[in-house]
């Protein structure tokens, strides 16, 4: 690749890959806990560090879940913040940095680390809750049965709400998707319809897997 044809993206402008990189960072990410070498007093007290991407006022980051046998003091969450940085700043696992992630047009290569302006901050699992979205309302009774209609109403519906990211990640699916019933089912994972699964429900991967073999996803 030339290049001039290599372009920088900030976390808001790669936030349409948003699925994408999910996916890649999913499939490749392993707990780095075994690799820590901090105090053994801090090792005890972690049950997994686990690299993840979430969306947050409008911009992706490049995030790790930390699981906890014992609170952490603020120093212990400074070392370990200190060791994922070291982590991400090598491309943790040695080369997820360097791994083409496949998107129409071209390739992403995705760093979780940038020299200037990079800080990690703790969050609680309790803030994390508290800022997942709202998913808008939409009945599917009485529509006409174009699913591309339907398609441009939960569209509107969610960038009317501040989900500009999962608007786009929902069409995308649903354009590549090959049944009718599939894509209303597919809608109504970003929009509360008929259909929706309750939030509280994890995902059902076989449900994914199953849609990716059919052409439900193109990823």
């Amino acid at each position: 690749m030339d290049n001039d044809d290599v372009q920088d993206l900030d976390g808001r402008e790669i936030l349409p890959y948003y699925a994408v990189v999910k996916e890649a960072v999913d499939q490749y990410a392993d707990d780095l806990l075994p690799f820590y070498d901090g105090p053994e007093d801090i090792k005890t007290k972690l049950e997994s560090i686990l690299p993840t991407v979430e969306v947050h006022e409008g911009k992706l980051y490049g995030c790790a879940v930390v699981a906890c046998r014992q609170d952490l003091s603020e120093r212990q969450w400074n070392d370990v913040m200190e060791y994922i940085t070291g982590q991400y700043s090598d491309g943790w696992r040695e080369g997820f940095e360097q791994r083409d992630i496949e998107v129409d047009g071209g390739f992403l290569n995705v760093h979780f680390w940038q020299p200037e302006r990079f800080e990690m901050l703790p969050v609680s699992a309790e803030y994390r809750e508290s800022i997942k979205p709202v998913w808008p309302p939409m009945e599917l009774i009485g529509h006409d049965g174009n699913i591309f209609a339907i398609m441009g109403r939960a569209a509107k519906l969610l960038r009317e709400n501040g989900q500009n990211a999962e608007s786009l990640e929902m069409r995308r699916r649903v354009t590549h998707c090959d049944n009718y019933y599939k894509a209303l089912g597919i809608i109504s994972e970003y929009v509360e319809t008929e259909l929706s699964v309750p939030r509280d429900l994890p995902p059902d991967p076989a449900r994914r897997k199953k849609e990716k073999q059919h052409g439900g996803e193109v990823r």
